[in-house]
């Protein structure tokens, strides 16, 4: 099927004078093809319309589903056959008289079957959220730039923020699901080990794995043209390169190449409007990218605002640490009454809470924001 193969939505003449424009600017070739093909689903994830990258998005998350359940059914019936096989060997000679057949009876819950209902819940609602994603990843690269430019993109970690409220809503409906399904003892039990463990565990899988399958599900959908879009910009942006090199280095040593790359650069430069003072508004614009990306979210921020920020994530977190080992202790240990749980366990759990708290801060600080 064509579809499941490549539906060649970008025009192969765009895709090749990406690449010549790349190799002009000193690209090897094997980067240049992998440089063109990384912009070209940055620009279609930004392009595509509303409906076909939701659609995409839906797909693609109802197809992991369905890929981890036909894993999960290879495994278990290749282990059951491994099994069978042990126990059907005896010792030779020996007759094992036949069981009578029993009915057929309903599906066991621990074989691949007995999870079909879970299958059929978890597809439309991590559908949703590959949904959720698709529209966080558009605004993700239109905020970055890909649309005006192929080299000083301006990544935003805003997005982030938009994953956590879209997985927010996932978790909110699954735990009423599961609550709903198993009741409201066993249910209320399996939300919050779901909330706190599966949940977000989920949650890196799907986001770890998303983009790759969004990538190739979505040129399957929507019929963007994308290297129409990506070539001039690639063009734009190398023949800026090539005439920075040669304001600096010289136009003799490309002259005697073996293909005229400054006049090609002439070519592409001369069909923009951009003057003197365009120019150098354009290099200002890239320095102060280039600061605010050094400086992170510290750039242009004092430092009891920062002090500020950083004690509200360790009070949330203390809390969350706190609430969550605090009722930990009192799953795995289950008191008759409030009062034998104890002052000094709630004593104990909230320094085992400020501790986490602090130490996510930390990271967070140390590795998020590059301090």
């Amino acid at each position: 099927m064509q579809w499941l193969r490549d539906p060649q939505r970008d025009s192969r003449q765009h895709i090749r004078a990406a690449q010549q424009a790349l190799v002009y600017a000193g690209y090897p070739h094997g980067d240049a093809v992998t440089e063109v093909t990384t912009h070209l689903h940055r620009v279609r994830a930004a392009l595509a319309a509303p409906r076909h990258a939701m659609l995409a998005g839906f797909l693609t998350g109802a197809s992991m589903v369905l890929g981890v359940f036909l894993v999960l059914t290879l495994a278990l019936g290749g282990l059951g056959l491994v099994m069978g096989a042990a126990g059907d060997s005896g010792t030779p000679g020996e007759f094992t008289p036949a069981a009578p057949p029993t009915p057929q009876a309903a599906p066991n819950p621990g074989s691949p079957l007995g999870i079909l209902p879970a299958v059929a819940v978890a597809a439309p609602v991590l559908g949703l959220a590959g949904a959720g994603m698709s529209r966080v990843t558009r605004n993700r690269w239109r905020r970055a730039g890909v649309l005006q430019t192929f080299v000083n993109l301006r990544p935003r970690r805003r997005y982030l923020l938009e994953a956590a409220a879209v997985w927010l809503a996932v978790a909110g409906l699954i735990v009423l699901i599961v609550w709903a399904l198993a009741g409201p003892q066993l249910g209320a039990n399996v939300a919050q080990m779901l909330a706190f463990f599966g949940i977000p565990i989920g949650a890196a899988a799907f986001s770890a794995w998303f983009p790759k399958v969004y990538a190739w599900i979505l040129p399957r959908v929507s019929p963007l043209d994308a290297a129409a879009a990506a070539r001039p910009i690639i063009e734009r942006e190398a023949a800026r390169q090539i005439k920075t090199e040669r304001d600096f280095y010289g136009a003799s040593g490309y002259d005697r190449t073996a293909y005229d790359r400054n006049r090609w650069a002439d070519e592409i430069l001369g069909t923009e409007t951009q003057g003197y003072f365009a120019e150098a508004q354009r290099r200002d614009d890239t320095a102060r990218d280039i600061a605010h990306r050094s400086g992170s979210y510290s750039y242009g921020v004092s430092g009891g605002r920062r002090l500020a920020r950083y004690a509200l994530i360790a009070g949330g977190l203390t809390v969350v640490g706190w609430l969550f080992i605090q009722r930990l202790v009192w799953i795995m240990w289950p008191f008759d009454t409030p009062e034998e749980f104890g002052v000094g366990v709630d004593v104990v759990a909230l320094l085992l809470g400020l501790a986490l708290g602090l130490a996510l801060t930390w990271l967070y600080a140390r590795y998020f924001e590059g301090l």
